[in-house]
């Protein structure tokens, strides 16, 4: 009985996540699993192609656009962590979880980012074995995923770098895109997956714009910008910043003052 590419292409990911997992008990670091999140998408996308022998020149497109975005990310992420201790998220919860963190983070962690991966790639689901062609859509979709790649990269750059300065590892950073909005880096991720969303349109499947608008919904109101935000919520020139500058969507009216 042949096993459906669906459900082949749902639990390659799964595979990724256990790897990940058995790292993250190895080291006691939860934070490893940050660095999958951008893997897990190539994994589904790679593994969509691979089934339909690359013979979609859609899926190709997508696939092109999740590999270049997931590498950039996992490599980034990897770079930034490596050598440091738990991200303090993590760390938290290892200290609520005590003894229990190993089990615990299994399933609100990497069987939940596992769950995630399956919504927000609706679009890599879509495009699977379709023999649509390249068109308006495609390229819209390209422009702004594009745009979106470059803003959460120049962003990510800009606070490496202004946190890399002598002095500057626990000041607030403000610089660049950073002046625009308080979390840029996010504002990028969430605008590329709109540009990959709306490349994968094709014959009115247009549901696959739940994918962008879950991601989206997932940076502002669940594991994104609340976690940031309320670690800084006791500190006076973030609460500043925070009255000046707007959440996620840049205020390019900045950039003439």
């Amino acid at each position: 009985m042949k096993i459906p590419d669906e459900l082949l292409m749902l639990l390659a990911p799964l595979v990724l996540i256990h790897l990940f997992y058995a790292v993250a008990v190895i080291k006691m670091n939860l934070s490893v699993i940050d660095t999958a999140w951008g893997l897990g998408f190539i994994t589904i996308s790679a593994c969509g192609t691979w089934l339909s022998r690359g013979s979609s020149l859609l899926e190709n497109f997508i696939l092109m656009m999740v590999v270049l975005w997931g590498l950039r990310l996992a490599l980034f992420i990897h770079w930034r962590n490596h050598g440091k201790p738990e991200d303090f998220r993590y760390a938290q919860w290892r200290k609520d979880w005590g003894e229990n963190t190993n089990r615990i983070a299994y399933f609100k962690v990497y069987l939940l980012q596992w769950g995630l991966m399956l919504v927000v790639g609706l679009p890599l689901f879509a495009v699977h074995g379709t023999q649509a062609s390249l068109g308006f859509f495609q390229w819209l979709g390209l422009l702004i995923w594009l745009v979106g790649l470059l803003w959460e990269s120049v962003a990510d750059f800009q606070k490496s770098f202004f946190k890399a300065q002598a002095g500057n590892a626990h000041k607030l950073c403000n610089i660049g895109l950073w002046r625009l909005s308080r979390h840029p880096n996010y504002f990028g991720e969430a605008l590329l997956w709109w540009g990959i969303g709306i490349a994968a349109i094709h014959d009115a499947k247009y549901w696959v714009l739940l994918g962008p608008a879950f991601i989206n919904f997932l940076l502002l109101k669940v594991s994104g910008v609340p976690l940031i935000e309320a670690r800084h919520e006791k500190n006076p020139e973030y609460q500043k910043y925070k009255q000046e500058t707007p959440t996620l969507i840049p205020a390019l009216n900045k950039l003439l003052k």
